[in-house]
């Protein structure tokens, strides 16, 4: 098992998070994120990395419905792509961000 720091940075389309899930740990958005220069910016430092070498993840937004948020992942130091939501806000405002991003 190794740890590593993440940071997950969310454009402002998404108005608020509403859960997160990282390696199967259940985090508080509340404590773990706060909006910083237009984004959401969560630091996540010296997180511990299951043996299968991957970062699983789970994030609950909330936003317009029908539109969209982007999520760009840098795993210590190394931007590791940016991601859009699984499908976009639904009707209810609702969209998830559901990643596995190989190391």
């Amino acid at each position: 098992m190794a740890n590593v720091d993440i940071t997950i940075k969310i454009d402002s389309n998404s108005r608020r998070i509403e859960f997160c899930l990282l390696e199967d740990k259940n985090l508080k958005p509340q404590n773990h994120f706060s909006f910083k220069n237009g984004e959401w910016v969560g630091n996540f430092n010296n997180f511990p990395l299951g043996s299968d070498n991957d970062l699983d993840f789970l994030i609950v937004t909330i936003g317009n419905p029908n539109s969209n948020s982007k999520m760009k992942v840098i795993i210590s130091g190394i931007e590791k792509g940016s991601f859009n939501l699984f499908k976009p806000f639904n009707r209810n405002g609702y969209g998830q961000f559901n990643q596995e991003i190989r190391l």
